[in-house]
């Protein structure tokens, strides 16, 4: 039976030149009979293409009103047949296994989206052709799901060129490819974030981990005091075997100072880092908030409440184990996290880490969490300037970087069926006021890190949940 192939493409002069200058020579060439959605086609012509086609080609670039997303839908990012191209950095919740997309602040040509379209056509048919066109390799694309490298280094940030020689000679040593995140592939420096985006960070860096299948930590001065790394130990120790938990990772190690490596399991990460012990409680807590973060699975109709239909839709949910009350409100999607570099800790002990405060969401406007974010309204950040509440000190808000989007699909019973479904929020940094520029101010030591709720004898307000299915 010959493929097949649909593709949804945006009518703009970018879209256009890619549909009839690469995909449909790609199929000519490869014997893929190709249908081409017509503008405009919403998510019923999607699902027909979807039970219909051996391949579904999207077209996600956002270069203006005009998109592909109002025919999008969650299928497309876990139908094995589905294929994403971009010119353009992907909403935050757009990850597929089959992508080839920029990081933000980046962009890709047509040329380069055709070329790695082909590629993966060829590999997937096992299609050899005389004579076949010669397709170079992608120029420092790195994708986890394609070609993944045998071990994922967890790295803190400012530790990058003493981590990056100590990968260099464990590669040599040990003819292996050892990856390490690059900057600003899920985050800038001090970027302001929501709930939500902290956790679909760690969502995307968990899927890096669980593509190599190994994991090293590299636990040099301050690993322990950063959200990001200390959420890649949390994600490393919840993939290992954990009693009956089967695995989702072979193996991991901590990195020694020498270039070898020793073994950490979960149980032995007390031993071998002198981290506390994941327990089961904070496993299951850590499943809810990768559930409702992970930008594959995540439901973005939870953002609004439902009305009519959609109010049954999510009552069933509930009972099935996708929708956590405290996670489903918008304040989790909505309200912003404003790292003040001043409350940051420094110097933090592994045994200081703490897993309820890690995952503790700190609805408290008032408080400083535990790695010195706290909470803003996102009217407030146009201002230029925020004032912590816990330190007092003025802190100044850039927006270098453009916007970040997100995909917003209108779920059934909305009334508002005409919304934009593609959100676009600006990116905010903090810079240290003063004249110092970009120099970060001085963290302080974990004992004057910012008091938490219960050091004052408050009340612990979290809403545990049961839920003891993984990801």
């Amino acid at each position: 039976m010959n493929a097949t192939m649909t593709a949804f493409v945006p009518p703009t002069e970018s879209g256009h030149d890619l549909l009839d200058n690469w995909i449909r020579p790609i199929c000519a060439r490869l014997g893929i009979r190709l249908a081409v959605a017509l503008p405009g086609a919403g998510r019923a012509t999607a699902l027909a293409a979807q039970r219909a086609s051996t391949f579904v080609v999207w077209d996600c670039s956002v270069e203006g009103p005009e998109d592909v997303y109002v025919a999008f839908n969650t299928r497309a990012k876990l139908d094995p047949g589905s294929i994403v191209l971009s010119r353009t950095p992907l909403p935050r919740n757009v990850l597929t296994r089959a992508s080839h997309a920029p990081v933000h602040g980046e962009a890709l040509g047509n040329p380069e989206l055709g070329v790695w379209l082909e590629r993966r056509l060829r590999r997937v048919l096992g299609v050899v052709r005389t004579p076949a066109p010669r397709l170079p390799g992608p120029q420092g694309h790195y994708w986890m799901f394609d070609d993944p490298a045998d071990y994922f280094l967890s790295f803190h940030g400012e530790r990058r060129q003493e981590a990056g020689e100590w990968r260099a000679a464990f590669e040599k040593a040990h003819s292996v490819t050892v990856r390490m995140v690059p900057p600003r592939e899920y985050s800038y420096p001090a970027e302001v974030v929501t709930r939500q985006q902290m956790w679909e960070g760690v969502a995307r860096l968990m899927y890096e981990i669980i593509a190599t299948g190994r994991a090293i930590v590299h636990p040099a001065p301050d690993y322990f005091a950063s959200f990001w790394t200390v959420s890649e130990l949390l994600a490393t120790l919840w993939l290992l075997p954990r009693g009956s938990t089967p695995p989702m990772i072979t193996s991991a190690y901590a990195a020694r100072p020498s270039g070898g490596i020793r073994r950490l399991e979960h149980l032995s990460a007390r031993a071998v880092l002198g981290v506390p012990l994941l327990g089961d409680a904070h496993a299951d807590r850590f499943a809810r908030l990768i559930n409702h973060s992970d930008p594959i699975t995540t439901v973005p109709r939870f953002r609004r409440p439902p009305e009519g239909t959609g109010r049954a839709v999510t009552g069933t949910m509930k009972h099935v184990g996708h929708h956590d009350p405290e996670l489903a409100v918008s304040r989790f999607w909505d309200e912003m996290r404003v790292p003040c570099p001043v409350c940051a800790p420094r110097g933090r002990a592994a045994a200081k880490v703490d897993w309820d405060r890690h995952m503790d969401l700190s609805w408290d406007e008032r408080d400083v969490d535990h790695y010195g974010y706290f909470t803003a309204r996102r009217e407030d950040l146009g201002t230029g300037g925020i004032r912590c509440p816990g330190c007092r000190t003025h802190l100044r808000l850039v927006n270098e970087h453009g916007v970040r989007t997100l995909w917003t699909p209108v779920p059934e019973g909305e009334s508002q069926r005409d919304r934009p479904v593609i959100q676009c929020d600006p990116v905010w940094q903090v810079l240290p006021d003063g004249p110092r520029g970009v120099e970060p101010l001085p963290g302080r030591k974990d004992v004057d890190a910012a008091p938490d709720p219960r050091d004052r004898g408050s009340p612990i307000r979290r809403r545990w949940l049961s839920a003891r299915s993984s990801v």
